[in-house]
């Protein structure tokens, strides 16, 4: 790990605890400082190593101010009518004008211009200063180019992470990108584009970033202030818009006949409290289960012995359960992930196992795989370029039936559980540990009905255990939205199963699976589905049960 990193990972929990209050219970992108500004119309922001300097974008003034309670050590006129991006790097200061596009060059001791010259689009609104490079986000072509800091000269570029961005400073070969637009703060690394994570913004408006010694700086053009962000603590995850619910599922069969059904048996997964979950109460049958059982990945299944089934009879049974389900977010750094050596060895053994559906042993998978990870050891780029490779390969489509992973792509078509078998298929080929998991889902209003359901895949990353994985959510153009997929999930999901295949109860599906012979023909109808149904805020209280925090050492293993 770097020197900076390491200021911005561990100081956070060290130095500016020590300042700001308790390390323990901190989450990446809480506030752990806030302090006022000296002007009202904030802009580029940027750090020397001891002191931030802010610029005002109407008065065309810059700030020198101390971090440690926001007084201005001295201020003095920009070197241009409209400053905007702000960056200090190599003993310089970088000032950006978004009308005319001009990098003006300065002294940070006198102000005085070095020289200048004209970014590669006319709104230059953000400036960031690395490794050497200058970078420049342009604002009418939405992209962030990578400059020669000298005279300009393009040495690359790539898109923002999404319409909206305005601000960024480097750190340690990533860039953080502010969206004023979705109040988002992005980790974008520097050399490709990527979006690795995605934080709230503390305001309604990010209008500049500064990494500083102790935390990432933000400063708001609404709030008019300037906020310390901790970018990591004992919590891995951020939990956010949850929502309760209550949440009945269906499970029937018609039969037609004219034969009879025989030996019916349906094993229903059982949803359980998770960090981004809560089983308020025990789940109520319309019927008591034969018996529950969990299987050999430990998903707890209500097994209902059902028998016989008669020509024109129909059998059904519900469960109800009232949840508290919540967004969740893990922060990721992948420096901190580790190698595949890093994993436990019975863990790995497990999760990396071949299975009919996987087919991991193919040629196919094992030349794609090899093709796609190369000599990568680092377990969150291995996951991440599979992902990618995913989103690239294949696009949506549901045709009905689950094809294994060579076949899906080869056709460059799947459905969520294609795409989710072709992810867990080529983790465990690469050698890291992969499962899924399967849940119902709000469908648009907060009263809804699913019938649809969902699935995506879980890989394992030491220090942060099992993180969710959907390649079919994050199969999409934009560079953070391509992030959302990787290491999130919305509050729109209650999880009923998770697995590695194969289960001696549910097969190779989630939330339930039925077994049954006939005699002779029969016509048989078999369907289930989920209504979502808000709880009323008595209801809700009345249930209310102590939350779980998002430490590190709870992630489900």
């Amino acid at each position: 790990m770097s020197s900076r990193w390491a200021v911005l990972v561990l100081v956070v929990g060290v130095a500016v605890s020590s300042h700001w209050g308790a390390y323990a219970g901190v989450a990446p992108g809480d506030a752990t400082a806030t302090l006022d500004i000296p002007c009202k119309y904030p802009a580029g922001l940027a750090s020397d190593g001891k002191h931030l300097y802010l610029a005002d974008w109407r008065a065309a003034k810059l700030f020198e101010l101390d971090p440690a309670d926001g007084r201005v050590v001295r201020s003095w006129d920009a070197p241009t009518l409209k400053p905007a991006g702000l960056a200090f790097g190599d003993g310089r200061f970088f000032v950006s004008d978004d009308h005319t596009g001009l990098i003006l060059v300065t002294t940070p001791g006198t102000g005085a211009v070095l020289t200048r010259f004209e970014a590669p689009g006319t709104q230059a609104v953000g400036l960031a200063y690395g490794d050497g490079v200058l970078f420049i986000l342009e604002g009418k072509s939405r992209k962030i180019y990578r400059v020669v800091p000298e005279d300009g000269t393009i040495l690359g570029y790539f898109d923002v992470p999404e319409a909206g961005c305005t601000s960024m400073t480097y750190v340690d070969g990533y860039l953080w990108v502010a969206n004023r637009v979705k109040d988002e703060l992005y980790m974008v690394r520097a050399e490709t584009g990527k979006v690795v994570n995605v934080l709230p913004a503390p305001g309604p408006y990010a209008a500049g970033l500064a990494a500083g010694e102790n935390c990432l700086w933000n400063v708001d053009f609404q709030t008019r202030k300037l906020y310390c962000l901790a970018l990591s603590g004992d919590q891995r995850y951020r939990l956010s818009e949850t929502r309760e619910a209550r949440v009945e599922y269906l499970w029937a069969l018609n039969n037609y006949g004219p034969g009879e059904v025989r030996d019916l048996v349906v094993n229903v997964a059982v949803p359980d409290s998770l960090p981004n979950q809560e089983i308020l109460s025990e789940l109520q049958y319309s019927m008591p289960p034969t018996r529950v059982a969990a299987d050999q990945w430990g998903q707890v299944c209500a097994i209902f012995e059902l028998g016989q089934v008669p020509a024109g009879r129909k059998q059904l049974f519900t469960y109800s359960v009232p949840v508290r389900v919540s967004a969740i977010r893990y922060l990721i750094v992948p420096e901190q992930t580790g190698t595949l050596d890093d994993i436990p060895a019975d863990l790995r053994t497990r999760y990396t196992l071949d299975g009919s559906r996987y087919r991991v042993s193919s040629p196919y998978i094992q030349e794609t795989v090899k093709k796609i990870v190369g000599d990568e050891r680092n377990c969150y780029w291995i996951a991440r370029k599979i992902y990618d490779y995913l989103i690239d390969r294949l696009e949506y489509e549901m045709v009905g039936g689950w094809d294994v992973p060579e076949v899906v792509l080869k056709r460059g078509t799947g459905s969520c559980s294609e795409y989710t078998f072709s992810f867990v298929a080529l983790c465990r080929a690469a050698g890291l540990p992969a499962r899924y998991q399967g849940s119902v889902v709000v469908r648009g209003d907060d009263a809804s009905v699913d019938e649809a359901f969902h699935r995506w895949a879980q890989v394992y990353l030491p220090n942060y255990g099992w993180v969710p994985v959907d390649a079919n959510h994050g199969d999409t153009k934009g560079p953070a939205d391509q992030a959302r997929g990787f290491g999130g999930l919305t509050n729109r999901f209650l999880i009923t199963t998770h697995g590695g295949g194969d289960s001696e109860y549910l097969s190779w599906g989630y939330n339930s699976f039925s077994r049954y012979e006939t005699s002779g023909y029969c016509k048989i109808e078999e369907d289930n589905f989920a209504c979502w149904e808000p709880l009323a805020k008595e209801s809700a209280e009345k249930l209310q049960l102590p939350g779980r925090p998002g430490t590190a050492d709870e992630c489900e293993h």
